[in-house]
């Protein structure tokens, strides 16, 4: 990923407050994406341990979209967002990134458990 330098001619390694709030709000975009995903018809639960399952990956992804939001609010108001945001977004990717690879695993387990022959 190419990283948008900060214009206030800092050390030109952190991100823009702009960059960090389009890297989150395209995260936001993302998380809706696999929230939709587990809303499908093709990944309805079909045990108690499926429902717990979904119901754990949904919960999680709503939290991380409120983080989300908590923290683009943050930059929104500091006018000079420190390198804290910076690693506050590297989290937030990382959560993502775990999320998005057990709504893969649970998609790809419920697609081959239930087809019909």
């Amino acid at each position: 990923m190419r990283t948008l330098l900060n214009t206030r001619g800092s050390t030109g390694l952190e991100p823009s407050a702009n960059a960090l709030i389009h890297r989150l709000e395209r995260n936001l975009q993302d998380v809706g994406q696999l929230r939709n995903y587990l809303n499908s018809y093709s990944c309805e639960p079909q045990t108690y341990t499926d429902f717990k399952r979904i119901e754990s990956l949904r919960n999680r992804l709503d939290t991380l979209g409120e983080v989300n939001r908590a923290i683009i609010l943050s930059i929104r108001e500091d006018k000079y967002p420190t390198k804290r945001y910076y690693e506050k977004v590297q989290e937030q990717y990382s959560e993502f990134n775990a999320l998005k690879r057990g709504v893969e695993a649970y998609m790809e387990e419920a697609r081959t458990k239930y087809v019909h022959h």
